[in-house]
């Protein structure tokens, strides 16, 4: 597995912890960030590195607007539905 380090920030983008994240995929690292955000209502941002490479800073304002955008609406009903 690839090495990610996950940096927790507040307001003034100052690190307040530091998670290393065993992920293969920037993706996974991404998700694995979203969820240590949103485990503390007072954690402002993460942003997640690989080496020198930063892959993705999320402040909470994104992650909250990204969840509720992946959560799937139910279908909606036309005059021809079966209940």
């Amino acid at each position: 597995m690839v090495g990610y380090r996950c940096y927790i920030l507040d307001a003034a983008d100052h690190i307040l912890q530091a998670h290393d994240l065993d992920c293969g995929t920037d993706a996974e690292a991404t998700s694995v960030a979203e969820r240590l955000l949103a485990q503390d209502p007072y954690h402002r941002a993460v942003e997640v590195w690989r080496a020198t490479r930063r892959v993705v800073k999320l402040d909470r304002d994104a992650v909250r607007h990204l969840r509720m955008t992946r959560q799937v609406s139910p279908p909606a009903r036309t005059l021809g539905s079966v209940a």
